[in-house]
């Protein structure tokens, strides 16, 4: 049993296969994406047919359909466009000021989940995460990197964040680093 959910997703990932251009899923959670109404109806249609071939079925008090705007997976998802849910934008806007190696973890987690709307996370981040390790006390010995870091981070996620789709008729710039912090 400790393993069904890894076999239904592995499920889930042949079911969505021939679909992957406009439908994902996580687990039982599928979002379908179009780009207009009619789309949308036929990718409906080909996904349940797809799941009824598979032996399954969706739940139509759970299905929410032809939103243009949908919660996805701790993500505002729509019009090409992903957001933080607000209420964890909130959660991070009001996380006081860690004074234990477990709080500090804990912001560092909730924060983490949104790294991709903070450009250099890991090395904003680095002055809490050193702080996590082993060989640090439990009671945090709170520093003016970290105090920076801790505000740095907070004021960057909850200054409503968007991603976009990329447009892909326009060139891509692919910028590396190697630094050795992040």
């Amino acid at each position: 049993l400790h393993r069904a959910v890894a076999t239904f997703q592995r499920l889930m990932n042949q079911v969505l296969s021939p679909h992957s251009s406009y439908a994902a899923a996580y687990i039982d959670n599928i979002v379908i994406y179009s780009s207009s109404w009619e789309e949308h109806l036929q990718h409906l249609a080909d996904m349940l047919r797809a799941l009824g071939k598979a032996g399954l079925t969706a739940n139509p008090a759970k299905c929410h359909l032809g939103q243009r705007e949908v919660t996805y997976l701790g993500y505002t998802v729509g019009r090409w466009r992903l957001r933080p849910l607000v209420d964890k934008v909130e959660a991070l806007k009001s996380y006081p000021t860690p004074t234990t190696k477990r709080q500090v973890w804990q912001f560092l987690r909730l924060a983490g989940y949104y790294r991709r709307f903070v450009p250099n996370f890991a090395t904003l981040a680095a002055p809490l995460t050193d702080l996590t390790r082993s060989s640090q006390p439990k009671k945090v010995q709170w520093s003016k990197a970290c105090e920076e870091a801790f505000d740095t981070l907070r004021e960057q996620l909850t200054r409503e964040p968007i991603l976009r789709q990329p447009d892909f008729t326009k060139p891509f710039i692919l910028q590396t680093d190697a630094l050795e912090v992040g």
